[in-house]
């Protein structure tokens, strides 16, 4: 029975939709339909069948709180359960995943006719504006705290960037810290961070990473550059500690008030380093960008030290998706080895989680597993699960309750890809058009452990190879024992025609069966085994809520009264 509150605003005095999609499109949302004529207001819960005008469901779940207007806006606040008793399953779930909000108004009014039996009937006009938008309607602290007033800031960013014509810019900027931030022999303790988009830039800013480290030279600091043409100490520091990680779509992220990220003091480390990637596919010139990230901090401890773990798969070339298929999951892991040498007896806590692929992914999901008494492994609970992903859309999301890893357990990330119409394999890189498949779990205390990945080392290469791959390009696959380059991958993969069989075979064969090369580290210590991905016997899988669905009525803001299902 947990409920969600809205309020929409809209300057207009005609009627206001607003709903929820199952696509960002108008078929198949759940909507409501609102206005106000003199001192009475209308609100109904509909569905959309198509593109035009919603009708009114027999099962109203949608409840007006209040509707106002003023200075020629509207205003209309209402709430809604999370599960509904809609047993026609025309209203949509709210999860903690990313939904498609869809909108649209008028400004006129809809015309009420007044039938014989009392009841109204509605007819609305064409709508003005319209359109969507992605949000995780559940990823946000409930009650955000207030920033001090006595709160500082700074920013890591680069100066007037002359943006590459070119598809993809990894670009590089290293600062001293103790240039931006008063007092930095203190400690001091993030409590915030905040994209800094120079405005109209916004779709060529794919995403910042922020890291901090010791070692680099004063030759270092100057403007920044593409980062493979940087320094060996700029990019040793790419690996070092994460202290924000920013991605397109994402807005602020504020810390809860009893953690805070600490930085600076006498063993603070004295160096930044921003990594922009600016995603220009049309190649266009003339881009002057001084984008960065936002830092806001406090100079009072908090109870608890925040850290940010970079974990996932490899960004290697020789993370391959087929053409041509649906639902292909590629799966990473932190390894036992890794939770055991790095985490704390009683382990960390888990209150917030980015995830991140390209265009061609459609879901992921972050789980913790841990061995049974039977030694069998299962999902304790999934850290975050996103089947409605959106590329535009990447934010830190707070999760709805913090998630324990102890010592032992596993970090599982699934990352689930749809590449039909690809004509070609995608591999793991950098580009948009190749992909990656990413975690940024934000927890505390904070640990050592800076990374925690894999990849697939193709030790079934061979059975894939005699079993699926025809007879006429199976000598091109030895290639793969001495050159893992992306174009030279592509070549020999795309000699295939990619039928379902031979799918699910490398899927099979790579991420399910196949070996992978587990690994961590920390400033000192590097940890690597062979394993292979876990077996999960059981899933998480919660009762659905079971809501007491009977009838009530309830008085409208305007005197009338409507029945509802409750």
């Amino acid at each position: 029975d947990e409920t969600i509150q809205f309020a929409v605003r809209v300057k207009t005095t005609g009627w206001v939709g607003f709903g929820i999609s199952p696509n960002g499109q108008m078929p198949g949302s759940d909507v409501i339909i609102g206005w106000i004529d003199g001192r009475k207001s209308y609100f109904n819960d509909r569905y959309a069948l198509g593109r035009y005008e919603p009708p009114i469901d027999n099962m109203q779940d949608w409840f007006l709180i209040s509707a106002r207007q003023d200075d020629g806006y509207t205003e209309l606040e209402f709430s809604r359960n999370f599960t509904t008793c809609d047993n026609e399953s025309r209203d949509i779930d709210i999860l903690a995943d990313t939904s498609r909000i869809v909108y649209s108004w008028s400004d006129e009014l809809p015309t009420v006719t007044q039938n014989s039996d009392r009841s109204e009937t509605y007819t609305l006009r064409q709508h003005q504006d319209q359109g969507s938008a992605s949000i995780n309607l559940l990823g946000g602290l409930p009650n955000p705290p207030q920033i001090p007033s006595d709160a500082k800031s700074f920013t890591v960013k680069d100066e007037n960037v002359a943006v590459p014509d070119k598809d993809t810019t990894y670009w590089c900027k290293g600062v001293r810290l103790s240039d931006i931030i008063d007092s930095y022999d203190e400690v001091k303790y993030i409590v915030k961070f905040s994209p800094s988009i120079t405005p109209g830039n916004e779709g060529y800013v794919h995403h910042m990473l922020v890291y901090i480290c010791d070692g680099l030279e004063e030759s270092d600091l100057g403007p920044g550059g593409e980062c493979d043409d940087q320094s060996d100490a700029i990019n040793y520091c790419l690996g070092e500690l994460l202290i924000a990680a920013w991605a397109i779509g994402g807005s602020d992220f504020i810390y809860p008030d009893n953690v805070g990220y600490p930085i600076g003091g006498p063993d603070g480390r004295e160096y930044a380093v921003i990594e922009l990637h600016y995603n220009n596919p049309k190649e266009t010139a003339g881009i002057v960008d001084s984008s960065g990230l936002k830092f806001t901090y406090l100079e009072t401890p908090r109870e608890h030290n925040a850290g940010i773990l970079f974990m996932g798969h490899s960004v290697v070339k020789t993370m391959i998706i087929p053409p041509n298929a649906a639902n292909y999951t590629i799966s990473a892991f932190c390894s036992e080895n890794c939770t055991t040498q790095f985490l704390p007896t009683d382990g960390i806590r888990i209150f917030a989680n980015m995830l991140h692929t390209h265009l061609a992914g459609t879901g992921l999901t972050l789980s913790v597993i841990r061995e049974n008494d039977d030694g069998e492994y299962q999902e304790i609970r999934p850290v975050e699960k996103n089947l409605q992903y959106d590329f535009n859309f990447q934010q830190t999301n707070h999760l709805m309750e913090e998630i324990t890893v102890l010592p032992g357990d596993i970090l599982l990330l699934r990352c689930y890809y749809n590449t039909r119409g690809r004509t070609g394999v995608t591999i793991g890189g950098e580009s948009t058009n190749e992909e990656m498949c990413l975690a940024f779990p934000v927890y505390y205390p904070r640990v050592e452990m800076n990374s925690c990945a894999s990849f697939p080392i193709f030790d079934q290469l061979l059975s894939f190879v005699l079993q699926d791959v025809p007879a006429e390009y199976q000598e091109s696959f030895a290639v793969f024992q001495n050159d893992t380059s992306g174009p030279t991958i592509q070549a020999v993969l795309n000699q295939l025609e990619w039928n379902e069989q031979q799918i699910n075979s490398f899927e099979e064969k790579v991420y399910q069966t196949g070996t992978q090369f587990a690994f961590c580290y920390s400033d000192t210590d590097f940890n690597s085994t062979l394993e292979q991905i876990p077996d999960v016997c059981c899933y998480y899988n919660p009762a659905k809520p079971v809501r007491n669905c009977t009838l009530v009525e309830t008085e409208e803001p305007d005197g009338a009264s409507m029945t509802h299902m409750n």
